[in-house]
């Protein structure tokens, strides 16, 4: 079998989708990575090194003519492509619109919120109390979505930071903020207001500040605006004070986000030093 051959290194900002279409319409497999803060293509197979470099050459030069027409298997093949550069953010997406699927035809999510109520508020101070509870109970309404609205923000947000992370970091940053910024915004929120409360906001807030803290601490270029993070603590700190006013009027779950924010930032923090 062939080595991958790395053909073009390319800057960030340098849009390659030209390029990259042209080539499957040729059925030329290829991949592009990221190697800091460089795009490199690879060939699956180097024997098409001499073809793909007339290829690019007419690239650089605008005269690559488009491809006439993008057939199904390509744009399947680019599909599947952008899954599987990032697994884990396409395996949290497809848990959580099963678990909405599930939601519309059963009642047993119920039981998800109705867990441990017996312990609020009476016993929210205790430390034990939330050894009772457990990992599990505490994280799961992270699943949870109540309307189509509230499912499609966040799972275009997690589509967006999510892989935008996995693809820059890797796979371990993007559980470590999952789980730790689930668990830690949902016990927050059940200790401000008890166990009904649902939604991965916290989990998104948290990769936000992932994100936003790299950015500017690190200069790391995610291809998402600096400006996001700052924006988003706006929103957060605009909607609480709305909710001090008239309470529960923006009918969110500030603990969660806070929570998710705090956890994410932490973790930021904590690895500084890492790439």
């Amino acid at each position: 079998m062939s080595n991958p051959l790395v053909v073009l290194k390319a800057p960030l900002d340098l849009d390659l989708s030209p390029l990259t279409a042209h080539l499957w319409s040729e059925r030329i497999a290829h991949r592009v990575v990221l190697d800091g803060d460089i795009q490199c293509l690879i060939l699956a197979d180097p024997r098409h090194a001499h073809t793909v470099a007339t290829i690019v050459s007419q690239w650089r030069e605008g005269t690559l003519a488009p491809p006439e027409r993008e057939s199904y298997s390509v744009k399947l093949t680019l599909a599947l492509g952008q899954l599987f550069q990032a697994p884990m953010t396409t395996l949290i997406v497809g848990l959580i619109l099963g678990v909405y699927c599930w939601m519309q035809f059963s009642q047993e999510w119920i039981s998800w919120l109705e867990a441990n109520r017996n312990l609020w508020p009476d016993y929210r101070n205790q430390i034990q109390t939330y050894f009772d509870i457990g990992l599990w109970s505490l994280w799961r309404p992270t699943l949870l979505h109540f309307s189509v609205l509230h499912l499609v923000n966040n799972v275009f947000w997690i589509w967006i930071l999510g892989r935008a992370i996995e693809q820059k970091d890797g796979r371990l940053p993007m559980l470590v903020i999952l789980l730790g910024s689930g668990l830690l915004g949902n016990t927050i929120q059940w200790w401000l207001a008890g166990p009904t409360f649902g939604g991965i906001s916290g989990v998104v807030f948290g990769l936000m500040a992932w994100v936003g803290w790299r950015q500017i601490s690190k200069k790391k270029q995610y291809q998402i605006p600096p400006a996001l993070l700052g924006v988003m603590l706006v929103l957060l700190v605009l909607s609480m004070t709305v909710d001090q006013v008239i309470p529960g009027v923006t009918g969110m779950a500030h603990g969660g986000h806070i929570g998710g924010l705090v956890f994410g930032l932490g973790y930021a923090i904590f690895q500084r030093n890492r790439n």
